[in-house]
């Protein structure tokens, strides 16, 4: 029981890392006043909103990324975070299965 709760805790704690991680992926966002005050950030659900809009970028299309707080305030809105990270924790959880899954039809030759 122990072990399971350790591992539980675990593949959180490694999916919330990677979620967190994704905010430094680059994102596009339209280069409008209303765009750049709610640009969205992070993966598989986005779960951050910052306010760019001191920024004047040329083109129709900006690829940015999640910018100084201080700069540039935002939000976070956390049960965005909790379905991300409980997503990502859900697929690390299956890639076991699918390994083992894998391994077996390599030596039976199904």
């Amino acid at each position: 029981m122990k072990k399971k709760v350790v591992l539980g805790i675990g593949l959180l704690l490694a999916a919330a890392g990677i979620v967190l991680a994704t905010l430094f992926l680059p994102v596009a966002a339209g280069t409008g006043a209303e765009e750049l005050r709610a640009v969205r950030l992070g993966k598989p659900f986005w779960f951050v909103l910052q306010d760019q809009s001191r920024y004047n970028p040329p083109g129709d299309v900006w690829t940015t990324r999640l910018l100084s707080p201080w700069e540039c305030p935002f939000a976070v809105v956390w049960w965005r975070f909790a379905a991300a990270t409980a997503a990502v924790a859900g697929g690390l959880a299956l890639l076991p299965a699918a390994a083992a899954r894998l391994t077996r039809k390599v030596h039976t030759g199904r």
